[in-house]
């Protein structure tokens, strides 16, 4: 069971980062304002602190997917060493 949720969380992991990509990109205007431009800059740095955010809660669903399966693995192990001393 570990193991599946060891998976999914890596799996969530490598989505996050790719959907809030998806989600931030915008074309420029071809000829912008310079209230547009602000505009412009005030949302790459919103997209850029959301994307930071993203990563660092991908990283953390890697490393506890990682952890998940690592103990699923050594769960395992003893207990096929524990059936075969039987």
């Amino acid at each position: 069971m570990l193991r599946v949720v060891g998976v999914l969380l890596m799996l969530a992991s490598c989505l996050l980062p790719c959907l809030t990509l998806w989600n931030g990109m915008t074309l420029p205007d071809q000829d912008p304002t310079p209230e547009a431009i602000q505009q412009q800059d005030a949302e790459s740095l919103a997209f850029e602190q959301r994307f930071q955010t993203s990563a660092w809660i991908a990283g953390a669903l890697a490393i506890l997917g990682l952890a998940a399966f690592i103990i699923e693995r050594k769960n395992h192990g003893t207990a096929k060493r524990v059936q075969e001393k039987k």
